[in-house]
């Protein structure tokens, strides 16, 4: 199993996410804190169980970059669209993605989103 497979599934079997989950949760936007929970990883070693630490940490990058570029409005409005619509059980796989690809820094996310938006308007 790849890093960004298993940053997925703990990502799913931590927050209680099925293929139906609605975004917000008793108030709480799954998506932030999904992300929450990456940033969580990389700034306070041991603040999850080893299990899940080992698991959340390669997404670190992701998550700077997830902010950075979506939540900072600097991607194509359309892609941002397509991603704030996401299900938790899709936004979780996509974090997974970007790890996959290597996204470590703001850098990286820049290169990964103008990928992901040429290929949504391919199709």
């Amino acid at each position: 199993m790849s890093a960004g497979q298993e940053l997925t599934a703990t990502l799913r079997r931590y927050f209680g996410v099925g293929t139906r989950t609605r975004r917000y949760r008793g108030g709480d936007d799954l998506h932030a804190e999904m992300v929450g929970a990456l940033r969580f990883a990389g700034w306070y070693p041991g603040y999850f169980t080893e299990r899940t630490q080992a698991a959340l940490h390669p997404g670190f990058g992701a998550a700077l970059a997830y902010d950075k570029h979506v939540g900072g409005y600097r991607i194509d409005g359309t892609l941002r669209a397509r991603i704030s619509a996401m299900s938790p059980w899709r936004f979780a796989g996509l974090l997974g993605e970007m790890t996959d690809a290597g996204v470590t820094c703001t850098g990286d996310g820049e290169r990964f989103f103008a990928a992901m938006a040429r290929e949504g308007r391919q199709s």
